[in-house]
């Protein structure tokens, strides 16, 4: 899922030497264990549990979405895409969304209406979700509610172009997933930065699913201080996140020191947050 250029690349400071170690967790309803790998650079990586489809199942409820998420092709020929891995039928680079939204509008998906809906929540311009078939040539298009005209998404700006990628892999993917994202926010209108935080908290508290995001953009946090911390609360209209399913993890680089630790926000001033984040960002 997570792409890496070499064995040089990814071994703690670049030394060959060594050894890397990785290590999954999972606690599903399919199956539940631990998967361990150790790899060099003169062996190959040998899973120590066999590739059994139950552990498949669990597999396919995590879904990953890189930073680097492609913008839109006008057209895709169809057939010359498939997905990029067994498990996630959608690429973690976004590059397949096309033939993918394709598969879920004419199979008559149910959870179609609620990515569109999404859609226009993020972009309020646009009403209709389409994917149309041309001669073999697939393209997304939306309906313009001002202009009264469909208009192929590659021409849209480019936040709500990879935005797309965020509001398929959480909508379609199955009750109960893992999704993670990196920074979703990218390009995105503070708005429609808290519109996804919307769609994250409803797919956490309705549809049972683990919502993973890394990001630098205080307008991502800014909705959960204000659901969680002593802030003035969001209108009715948004979607609440609830303090038992929210954790905030805090990356925090000095020099070469780099520590991981809970940032408990709960009951905290807001004024105490924000200072906080603005010291942590420069």
């Amino acid at each position: 899922m997570y792409s890496w250029n070499s064995f040089e690349d990814i071994v703690h400071r670049h030394e060959p030497t060594r050894e890397i170690y990785l290590e999954a967790s999972l606690q599903g309803t399919a199956w539940s264990g631990t998967i361990y790998t150790t790899l060099s650079r003169e062996r190959s990586p040998l899973l120590s549990t066999p590739r059994e489809l139950n552990i498949i199942q669990e597999l396919g409820k995590v879904w990953y979405l890189s930073p680097s998420r492609v913008e839109l092709q006008r057209q895709m020929q169809i057939g010359s895409v498939g997905p990029s891995l067994p498990w996630q039928p959608l690429s973690p680079n976004g590059f397949n969304v096309i033939p993918y939204l394709l598969e879920r509008f004419t199979s008559r998906d149910s959870r179609w209406t609620e990515a569109e809906n999404w859609l226009q929540r993020i972009a309020p311009e646009t009403t209709v979700l389409k994917v149309p078939l041309r001669a073999m040539q697939a393209s997304v298009e939306t309906t313009d509610t001002n202009l009264k005209l469909d208009i192929n998404m590659a021409y849209q700006g480019t936040g709500i172009q990879k935005a797309l990628s965020i509001i398929a892999a959480v909508v379609f993917s199955p009750e109960g997933s893992t999704i993670i994202i990196e920074e979703p926010e990218t390009n995105l209108h503070p708005r429609s930065q808290e519109s996804l935080v919307d769609l994250f908290n409803l797919a956490v508290r309705d549809w049972k699913k683990q919502i993973i995001f890394t990001t630098h953009s205080w307008d991502m946090l800014l909705p959960f201080a204000s659901d969680i911390a002593t802030a003035s609360k969001r209108g009715e209209a948004h979607i609440r996140a609830e303090p038992k399913n929210f954790k905030l993890m805090v990356f925090d680089r000095r020099g070469s020191d780099i520590t991981i630790r809970e940032l408990d926000i709960k009951g905290k001033e807001f004024k105490d947050i924000r200072d906080y984040l603005k010291k942590l960002w420069g």
